[in-house]
């Protein structure tokens, strides 16, 4: 397979990448493969030199993309270096990287390099990049200073940027993530904390919420989003994850960064994007694997050119088939005898998301769109002389997870409105038991359940209800 891949020839990436998503999902990683894989390649040299080897932005994304696939430690340095750059790319996916390492891993180096972009000590930087520093110092065991600084900063950075540390701040208190206790430390000074820091108004947030819950597994969901001074979005980023067991999972996360697009509603530029150029584009990552990020339009020309060929359809990001689990295995029995279980579960995924403006209606959306499809096969079957019994079991399913962002310039403060809507699914299982004997003779019964789960629209913050409203209200 390696051979007929050939990964020095720059003509096959496509079957090269398809290869490499398909090892990054498998169900059984053969660890033999990917030393071979390693071995012809020389992988780990490629995309440790890669950034440093090319001055072409695209390349250098590319590998630093790579390298927040591998999560190799030797990585960490070269992410801490990048975070630095001049260029918001490599700022945002070094940090977005660096907030993936095990807290262990962020040593005093990284911390200092971290809160030096956000507290812009250096130079300047844009607001999602600042946005990227922040979550990755909350979420890595922040000291009390480091706190307490980012309280402090809160009334001092722009417009939306206040609201967005606001929101962020508050939501790790009331989710009571682990660097909640650190922040109520931080919050007894009433210098840090107060009514004129802990006022500030906007349409920037951040919020989490539990999308299921049970003994076993807990699924939970956050959505942050960022909008310039102006009222146009700079960053919305929804994820959801996984926990059982103490085992932790970055089930999917989608973003969307734009950048430049001021000009279309004659806004002014917040301080440090005054050059940018515009740009909107999405990333997702998918059961921990990063895929290749998608760009809707880039520069101006190309963005006039899709505001008037835009059919409304979303852009499609990932589609496939994965094979999430294949198990098989033999369970002796107290009695002696054994019995063979295998399962197999499979789903199909389709991630898209778009992104529309419209001037006359003084309105843009931006969507993202989740569908899959799931569906587990088992049977467990007791082979003896004379007779042999087995359970077959299934399970089906299909379900859709929308995200819609609606604002409304037509006024200011601009009407903004989130949306996260989780639409009716149907659900089917069945059991199927059987008795066969060496005579011939034998038995089956079979259950089945059908059923339709209706769909709901998951909460966010009051303001947001407020604001949906108004919008809602106004477009009849």
């Amino acid at each position: 397979m390696l051979e007929f891949l050939n990964f020095t020839d720059a003509k096959s990436f496509v079957l090269q990448e398809r290869f490499l998503y398909a090892c990054g999902f498998s169900s059984h990683p053969n660890e033999r493969m990917l030393q071979a894989l390693l071995a012809v390649v020389k992988v780990k040299k490629l995309i440790l030199e890669g950034p440093d080897s090319t001055k072409v932005e695209s390349e250098v994304q590319m590998y630093l993309l790579a390298l927040k696939n591998s999560l190799l430690p030797e990585a960490i340095p070269i992410f801490t270096k990048y975070a630095e750059s001049e260029v918001g790319a490599y700022n945002t996916i070094s940090l977005t990287a660096l907030q993936r390492y095990d807290v262990n891993l962020m040593t005093n180096e990284v911390k200092l390099t971290v809160n030096r972009v956000y507290h812009q000590n250096r130079r300047i930087y844009e607001k999602n990049v600042r946005a990227a520093a922040a979550d990755v110092i909350l979420s890595s065991n922040p000291s009390y200073v480091e706190v307490k600084n980012l309280l402090l900063s809160i009334g001092n950075l722009p417009y939306e940027m206040n609201k967005y540390m606001l929101s962020k701040i508050q939501d790790i208190l009331r989710f009571q993530l682990p660097a909640s206790k650190v922040i109520q430390q931080a919050m007894k000074d009433m210098i840090s904390h107060n009514y004129d820091r802990f006022a500030k108004v906007g349409s920037s947030s951040a919020y989490s919420g539990f999308m299921a819950q049970s003994a076993d597994v807990t699924s939970t969901y956050s959505l942050d989003i960022l909008y310039s001074g102006s009222g146009v979005l700079r960053r919305s980023n929804m994820n959801i994850y996984g926990a059982s067991n103490g085992a932790m999972l970055h089930g999917l996360q989608v973003a969307i960064e734009a950048q430049g697009l001021e000009s279309l509603i004659a806004a002014t530029p917040d301080e440090g994007e005054e050059d940018l150029e515009s740009f909107a584009g999405m990333s997702a990552l998918l059961f921990d694997v990063q895929l290749r990020p998608v760009t809707f339009f880039k520069g101006y020309s190309d963005l006039m050119s899709k505001m008037f060929s835009m059919s409304g359809e979303p852009m499609n990001v990932v589609k496939g088939l994965i094979l999430l689990t294949d198990h098989s295995e033999v369970i002796q029995l107290q009695s002696g005898l054994k019995a063979s279980a295998e399962f197999q579960g499979g789903l199909a995924i389709d991630i898209s998301g778009g992104m529309e403006v419209s001037l006359w209606y003084r309105e843009s959306k931006t969507s993202v769109n989740n569908r899959g499809a799931l569906v587990v096969t088992g049977n467990v079957t007791v082979d003896m002389d004379f007779m042999r019994a087995g359970v077959e079991v299934s399970f089906e399913t299909e379900a859709s997870l929308d995200f819609i962002t609606t604002v409304q310039f037509s006024e200011y403060p601009f009407l903004v409105c989130m949306q996260m809507d989780k639409t009716t699914f149907p659900f089917s299982e069945s059991v199927s038991k059987y008795e066969s004997l060496s005579s011939g003779k034998s038995i089956a019964s079979h259950k089945s359940k059908k059923q339709l789960v209706p769909g709901s629209e998951f909460p966010l913050h009051q303001e947001n209800s407020n604001m949906c409203k108004r919008v809602f209200d106004s477009s009849w």
